[in-house]
């Protein structure tokens, strides 16, 4: 178990290993063209559903929550 000192330092990595990544992010958007960075984000969220579809499909999870945040994802 982490000391509060511990807890705080690794939130603090946490926090700018983030920040480090909404940058690069941020920087790759703004440099490669629409099409290119929106191909590769369709195809992570396709391959994310794909693995949710399969856990649930496993009956790894409840189907009914399961199906329930689907519908919630495809009506925003």
């Amino acid at each position: 178990m982490l000391n509060s000192k511990e807890f705080e330092d690794d939130q603090r990595r946490n926090t700018e290993q983030r920040r480090a990544m909404i940058k690069r992010w941020a920087e790759y958007v703004r440099t490669h063209d629409d099409s290119e960075w929106s191909r590769q984000q369709n195809r992570l969220i396709d391959s994310q559903l794909q693995s949710a579809n399969d856990v649930a499909a496993a009956g790894d999870t409840d189907p009914v929550q399961f199906a329930a945040a689907r519908d919630r994802l495809r009506d925003r």
